[in-house]
């Protein structure tokens, strides 16, 4: 990251999801509630308009608008006036990569009828000449033409003759009128003489005169009778469509014939090639007239892996956003990797926070950590990325084969595609990051470094084409054409492969321990304990401290608390195991077809999510709408794993077997298993709300940025999404922090903690938490794996923060751990640090400093304690 100009950081963020009830209007009246959490900058999900009804706001139809479902830009205007009236600003969600392939998508429209004569066919990263594949049929289109499902008719939003599919009108290209009209009346020929003249420059007057032409009530009339003949012609209606410039297609020969870029394997979100400057400038136009307003004070920038060039992009970004801009980016970084410091940005969004906190609340010395878990794990993710290579990105492979088979060889040979489909696959395979960042102006030293290493595993796993895996190596560091197109392309996929294999493949079929299976985690990764978290922890301070420090996100597999108690069965593998054997006894009459579902591997999965799920204090009432989220997470779950059921291919069977299993052992007849479940996980429970106010302090004290995702100041126990966006509503804070609180407590003690460190960050704590040196405390002790300590530190200011870790086996009352685990355990004062006064926030009391200070005298009253220098 580049050095600039000082600017206006973020205190502390909140994550706000637009949409599914939220409005501009609902979140000005979450302005109180915000200030009192001490909160500078409303963090919101994309604003601009999407896709109707859309729940999440990616799926964009049109840039140069704010969405009049949330307020538009009046209702902009007034929510951003009600945070700069209580000092809070806002970040924008933006999303350069991708809009929605969506024909309320006017750009989209344009290109589906007019192909590549429209004025924004240069607009999408789509492969010209071939016809535009539209995969949006539930079957081929053959089949649905037969079912009835396709017929002729006349758009008049749109003043167009379109093909209808249910809802969907796709628009004829206007040179094929002529066809369609055929032997229609006569007071239709002023359509087709229309038609023949029409051109895509000056589509509105041609939209705008077949409107006229069709006012009349003979010529409706006329139309009408014509398209409801034409459309039981099915020989007809084929022979039209053959005639376009587009094929409609069955949604699932996406993966193997696309004609467009797309995000990730989602056919409905088309890849924009931004990198195009017409195409920046359109997407990002009203943007930067809300930033040079001063209604937008940062950027968060979606996807940043998916673009052509990344760094050019942010350039362009940082110039004319302003370097007052707070800008970040959504990138998942690997253990050894960091953010390019030619990239123009002040930090990531956190998903590898979570990762640091991980080491912190796992216990590394468990037997969960075997010595072939970390080969056994790169194996298993080399085989889920060679299956959605083939699968489920077939078509993107095709392409990058196509492109790399016209490289030329020393003797100036032409390459056989399919070899070349097997390097490719191959090469991706072997990536341990999301991508490299090659451009023309050359590769770096450490991208150089990445490749190499990827082309050695890819020849070691591949030696029958060894020859096209250098080759394509070699054109991935090349400049010339079509090297250069092979190369962009190359690198946009291989970010979408590893988020699709590791994440959403991976990490649902892997249910030793879902504590790691999250956003940004390695799938190799094992525990380093206090001493990891340290170094990550200087490593942020010194590379990133501007980034933000996350905890629970939209994209997050589970929510911050539930993934807190599952790190502690890193702590009793031993009783976890043996209770998921009794659970399966207790059960196995309720498993369903034939007894073979769900197998054990899947109920291990399952068990564990019902434990991050499970309610503190499980009432009556909670039993219903805890198996129909957990009936409809399982599903996703399944598929997602790709092992006996998938999105494109989903065994409704089996999985009806799998949802039902869990509705009937979550029944109120199955009080056995309950009564057992219930038992054996208080234990669990409370230890990970221990855990969960460890880390909601470390967040709010640490190196970087603290982000709060909506509602997640208390307990926070989602799944995936769109469990992660259910409505939520904001309790107020209590006075003050609850001592010797009780489970109870909990959400109080988690909202007061968040509200006392932020407010302190806010006001004399400024400069301390956000410039302040990060040093490791040392404690001695029987105690001193079972805590955490670091100072903050500036000439003229201090902080302490203590957190315990691993203390299922010691707790005591509530949110308590028994103060024997603490005997003669001392937190050693820094010999070069002038002892000090210290105030404990979370209770109110002194601490004197001295060269030995005792924990439990720290921990007496309240689980964590954050020391500040008086």
């Amino acid at each position: 990251m580049s050095n600039r100009p000082a600017m206006p950081l973020p205190n502390a963020t909140y994550r706000l999801q637009f949409r599914n009830g939220m409005d501009f209007e609902r979140a000005a009246g979450l302005i109180p509630h915000l200030v009192g959490l001490g909160i500078s900058h409303l963090y919101a999900s994309p604003i601009f308009s999407a896709v109707s009804g859309s729940t999440h706001g990616y799926d964009i139809v049109n840039f140069s608008e704010i969405d009049p479902a949330l307020g538009g830009l009046e209702g902009f205007r007034r929510l951003v006036g009600e945070l700069k009236a209580h000092g809070l600003g806002i970040i924008l969600d933006i999303v350069p990569n991708h809009m929605a392939a969506h024909l309320e998508n006017s750009w989209w429209h344009s290109v589906v009828e007019w192909g590549q004569s429209s004025e924004f066919a240069g607009y999408f990263d789509i492969d010209w000449p071939q016809p535009l594949t539209l995969p949006f049929l539930g079957a081929s289109f053959e089949e649905e033409l037969s079912a009835g499902k396709i017929r002729l008719a006349f758009d008049r939003d749109r003043n167009c003759l379109a093909f209808a599919y249910y809802d969907a009108l796709y628009p004829l290209k206007p040179t094929s009128y002529p066809a369609a009209l055929e032997g229609c009346s006569s007071a239709l020929n002023g359509l087709v003489t229309v038609a023949i003249t029409a051109e895509a420059s000056n589509a509105g007057a041609f939209h705008a005169e077949l409107s006229s032409l069709v006012e009349s009530s003979s010529a409706t009339a006329a139309l009408d009778e014509h398209l409801r003949r034409v459309s039981t012609d099915k020989p007809f209606l084929q022979r039209l469509h053959a005639m376009q410039h587009w094929r409609l297609t069955s949604w699932k020969t996406a993966r193997d014939k696309l004609s467009y870029r797309r995000f990730f394997e989602i056919t409905g979100l088309v890849g924009l090639r931004v990198e195009d400057p017409a195409v920046f400038e359109a997407t990002h136009r009203l943007l930067f007239a809300l930033v040079e307003e001063g209604l937008v004070d940062g950027l968060r920038v979606d996807h940043i892996d998916g673009l052509a060039d990344p760094e050019r992009y942010l350039q362009q970004l940082r110039e004319r956003a302003g370097d007052r801009t707070y800008l970040i980016v959504e990138k998942i970084l690997e253990s050894d990797e960091s953010l390019p410091e030619e990239w123009p940005v002040d930090g990531s969004t956190g998903y590898e926070f979570i990762s640091t906190l991980a080491d912190l609340l796992s216990e590394e010395a468990s037997e969960l950590w075997g010595d072939g878990h970390q080969a056994a794990s790169e194996g298993a993710v080399i085989e889920c990325k060679l299956q959605v290579l083939s699968h489920n990105f077939n078509a993107e492979v095709t392409r990058l084969a196509g492109l790399a088979a016209r490289l030329q060889d020393a003797d100036g040979r032409w390459q056989d595609q399919e070899r070349m489909a097997a390097a490719v696959r191959q090469l991706i395979a072997a990536m341990p990051v999301y991508r490299t960042y090659l451009s023309d102006r050359g590769a770096s030293r450490r991208d150089s470094q990445r490749l190499d290493e990827i082309e050695a595993k890819a020849r070691a796993a591949a030696p029958k084409v060894n020859a096209e895996i250098a080759m394509i190596v070699d054109g991935v560091k090349a400049n010339e054409q079509p090297a250069a197109e092979f190369r962009t392309r190359f690198q946009q996929i291989s970010g979408a492969v590893m988020a699709k294999a590791v994440e959403d493949t991976f990490f649902y079929r892997r249910g030793d321990y879902l504590a790691a299976n999250e956003v940004g985690a390695a799938p190799t990764w094992a525990p380093g304990g206090v001493d990891r978290f340290h170094e990550r922890m200087r490593e942020r301070a010194s590379r990133s401290p501007t980034s933000l420090s996350a905890t629970s996100t939209h994209d997050t597999k589970r929510g911050e608390d539930a993934r807190a108690r599952l790190h502690v069965i890193s702590e009793a593998p031993d009783l976890w195991a043996k209770a998921v054997g009794r659970w399966r006894d207790i059960n196995r009459a309720r498993r369903q077809a034939g007894g073979e579902a769900p197998e054990p591997s899947v109920q291990q999965f399952l068990y564990q999510s019902l434990l991050g799920t499970w309610p503190i204090a499980l009432l009556e009432q909670d039993l219903p709408a805890l198996r129909e989220r957990m009936a409809s997470f399982a599903v996703k779950a399944l598929r997602e794993a790709k092992l006996r059921t998938s999105w494109d291919a989903p065994n409704e069977q089996y999985e009806a077997a799998v949802s039902g299993f869990l509705r009937a052992i979550l029944d109120r007849g199955n009080q056995a298993f309950l009564d057992d479940f219930e038992k054996t996980v208080v234990p669990f429970i409370r230890a990970g709300l221990i855990n969960s106010l460890s880390q909601t302090l470390v967040k709010l004290t640490a190196p970087g940025i603290p982000d709060i995702y909506q509602g997640s100041e208390r307990l926070d126990l989602s799944l995936v999404d769109p469990d992660n966006r259910r409505v939520f509503s904001p309790r107020p804070s209590p006075a003050e922090l609850p001592q010797h609180p009780t489970t109870a407590d909990f959400e109080d003690c988690k909202q007061a903690l968040i509200g006392l460190c932020l407010n302190f960050r806010r006001e004399r704590g400024a400069d301390l938490l956000a410039r302040g040196e990060y040093r490791p405390l040392c404690l001695q002790g029987p105690g001193t794996r079972h805590a955490a300590a670091f100072m903050r530190r500036t000439p003229d200011a201090l902080s302490v923060t203590l957190v315990p870790r691993l203390v299922f086996r010691h707790l005591g009352d509530g949110l308590s751990v028994r103060s024997d685990l603490w005997r003669e355990t001392y937190l050693s004062w820094p010999a070069d640090c002038g002892f000090k006064r210290l105030q404990n926030l979370a209770t109110g009391g002194t601490v004197h400093s001295q060269h030995q200070i005792p924990v439990a005298e720290i921990l007496d009253r309240f689980p964590v304690a954050f020391l500040v220098s008086q």
